[in-house]
């Protein structure tokens, strides 16, 4: 009771002491894991206020790199979940936007498109991804699992897959409504067409002078910070930023090999050809690690490399050389034997549903003439006639001594065991004569960096980053200490520094740096690189017109436009025809097209709608200008009008104006126009610190 008591008399500082190790419990959760005190957790990314969760982020990263490693393709991990959370915030906000205008898919067009009248798209697919003849069997393969045999986890990836081809569906036919509706609401009416139509109806040739703004010395016209935001101003909008933007410099260090790599480099590959030729086939490189064989069973026609086929031609059984040295890489090649076989083969092959009795009773139908080859693909089944192969293929490693030996003419299986969803059935037709045949190991050799080398690079690079740890240094001194300092801008969604694979560490210290700063040594030699950054400034809402990723941009073109005022008032109204003109301007009279459907104008230039408009209403020998263009002032005279001769058409004019400037035309911008200028909160850098 007294020990009760006890308790009591402290339960107030009993609370406050669970109270604290809670709060330090959830602050060390805080700055260890990186996310918000009192938000979600979960959240890998905002769009308009919108969550996007980190678990089904997770999960279509999975099955992207999935489908990616399924293809052979390699890809950046970084780069990889950007373009995922890319693409799952377009569909953030296009299924806002569906859900606004009351868009939907009903239960009726999900199942015609997966597995009725509108399913040959997804039969293709499923057909080239998981070897089933349609969509229909793989929801029978979901639906009946022991029909096929399939165990619960097997079952289980069906079932996943069946899932993902729904979702996959649905947002599909969303979109397809949704860019209908978006394509309908943005036709041409008569007066576009005819606006159209009468643009492209007449083309004119004129008579042109003109001068250059670069025949003007630029010292003469002082560009100010004034005029380059009153040019930042005029194209504001083209600088507006969705995300959060840094403005940083990099040294990107190529981690390469030294000369004294190269020349050892060249020892071992001299070292490699004498045990190639010395011992049996490449027994003599089994302990030469750093050269990677390739045993290849070709004939000539089937050897792709040139210098390894003419090596083949030429070389007696036994030979090896080095047949092409490009950058840091040998190419090294050892003929081990030459024969005589057969390359190329005619062959029906079919996939056909089925357990190993089944598909045994099908080749008998097949050879007794019971069952016609045609019925097998009415049927739903993969089959492919009078298809010709070559056995060097590597898909067909496992069958080429079947193929090359079986008897023509009797269709058969090469499955032995049974197959749960599928089985092959093969008919050989022909076989072209045997040719020769190249028994070769093709073997690789990279000179890598040695560990001197690359210690050396790291402590110069060290060294530099010692003496230069500001921005302004860093940049200042690159090219003195034999670097160059690239500026660039990254965001939250950026995922590599250019194109160096494993930098985004690099971009995350850019992230929550301050500015001013320059960061660490990041890379290695598995990445190929070191890379150092420096942090030049922050931006947000847009870039700013002092940002020198546009500044000079902006000062072209202020400067252009002060000569062109200056040569404006030095000519406008001074002579009364071309000839006066050409004078004035120093110039010979030229010619060329206008033609208004066009963006280009040879020999005056790109876009120059000021030139365009001004020559659009102009009669024959009319004189037009002087004109401010783009890169010179231009004074033209109409000399003929010539018509294109095709009289208007509305249906074609109109059809015209939706391709070029209606609908469809701005329906390859429907992401950015869904954006628009709501904002992005990427958090990926918080969920993948390395």
């Amino acid at each position: 009771m007294a020990t009760l008591e006890k308790i009591r008399s402290k339960s107030v500082l009993l609370l406050v002491i669970i109270g604290l190790a809670l709060l330090a419990f959830i602050i060390g959760d805080f700055f260890t894991s990186g996310r918000t005190l009192f938000g979600s957790g979960t959240t890998v990314a905002k769009v308009d206020g919108k969550a996007i969760d980190i678990q089904d982020f997770q999960n279509r990263v999975q099955q992207a790199s999935q489908q990616m490693q399924q293809s052979g393709q390699k890809v950046d991990g970084a780069v990889l979940q950007q373009q995922v959370l890319s693409q799952m915030i377009q569909e953030s906000l296009f299924n806002s936007e569906a859900e606004a205008l009351g868009l939907t898919v009903t239960d009726a067009e999900l199942t015609d498109a997966l597995v009725g009248s509108g399913s040959q798209y997804v039969d293709m697919f499923v057909q080239q991804q998981y070897g089933l003849q349609s969509a229909s069997q793989l929801l029978d393969v979901v639906t009946n699992p022991s029909k096929y045999n399939l165990d619960a986890n097997t079952a289980a990836q069906f079932s996943a897959l069946w899932k993902s081809l729904e979702d996959q569906m649905h947002q599909s036919l969303l979109q397809q409504k949704f860019t209908n509706l978006f394509i309908g609401t943005l036709q041409a009416n008569d007066l576009d067409a005819q606006a159209l139509y009468a643009e492209g109806a007449n083309n004119k040739t004129v008579a042109f002078a003109s001068k250059s703004y670069a025949s003007l010395a630029d010292d003469e016209y002082p560009v100010t910070d004034d005029d380059i935001r009153s040019e930042w101003a005029k194209h504001k909008e083209l600088y507006r930023l969705n995300e959060p933007t840094r403005a940083i410099s990099y040294i990107a260090v190529p981690i390469a090999p030294s000369q004294d790599d190269l020349v050892a480099a060249g020892q071992k590959v001299e070292n490699a050809l004498m045990a190639l030729r010395n011992q049996p086939a490449t027994e003599g490189i089994n302990e030469m690690v750093d050269f990677i064989v390739d045993r290849q069973n070709a004939p000539a026609a089937r050897i792709t490399n040139r210098a390894v086929k003419a090596f083949a031609d030429t070389a007696s059984v036994g030979d090896a050389a080095a047949v092409s040295h490009i950058g840091n890489t040998y190419t090294l090649a050892k003929l081990i034997d030459r024969s005589v076989a057969v390359d190329s083969v005619n062959i029906d092959v079919a996939m056909v549903p089925g357990t190993r009795a089944q598909i045994d009773s099908i080749v008998d139908g097949l050879n007794n003439g019971s069952i016609e080859f045609a019925s097998l693909a009415a049927n739903g089944a993969q089959a492919n006639e009078n298809t010709w192969i070559t056995l060097a293929d590597a898909q067909f490693a496992e069958l080429r001594d079947i193929l090359g030996n079986s008897a023509s003419g009797r269709f058969f299986t090469p499955d032995t065991a049974a197959v749960a969803v599928s089985g092959r059935i093969f008919r050989v037709n022909e076989r072209k004569a045997p040719v020769k045949v190249y028994d070769l190991a093709v073997v690789t050799f990279t000179a890598e960096p040695s560990r001197a080398t690359i210690n050396s690079i790291d402590a110069d690079l060290r060294a530099f980053l010692a003496q230069n740890n500001t921005a302004s240094a860093f940049n200042d001194n690159a090219v003195s200490a034999g670097y160059t300092a690239v500026p660039m801008l990254v965001t939250p969604s950026t995922p590599l520094i250019a194109n160096y694979d494993d930098t985004r560490e690099a971009i995350v210290w850019a992230l929550d740096a301050k500015k001013g700063a320059v960061s660490p040594i990041y890379g290695d030699e598995t990445s190929g690189q070191f890379i150092a950054v420096a942090l030049d400034d922050v931006y947000d809402g847009y870039i700013p017109a002092t940002a020198p990723q546009i500044e000079p941009n902006l000062r072209a073109q202020a400067l252009a436009s002060k000569k062109g005022e200056a040569l404006m008032a030095q000519t406008a109204g001074k002579a009364n025809d071309m000839a006066g003109y050409a004078q004035l301007l120093g110039s010979e009279i030229d010619t060329t097209t206008v033609a208004f459907s066009q963006n280009n104008i040879a020999r005056i230039g790109v876009r120059e709608s000021d030139v365009a408009g001004a020559v659009a209403n102009a009669q024959p020998g009319t004189l037009v200008g002087p004109v401010k263009a783009n890169n010179a002032i231009v004074v033209l005279q109409v000399l003929d009008i010539d018509p294109i001769g095709r009289p208007f058409n509305l249906n074609e004019s109109a059809g015209n104006f939706v391709r070029q400037r209606g609908g469809s035309a701005l329906s390859q911008m429907i992401p950015a126009i869904l954006m628009g200028t709501k904002k992005i909160d990427n958090r990926l850098s918080t969920f993948y610190r390395d």
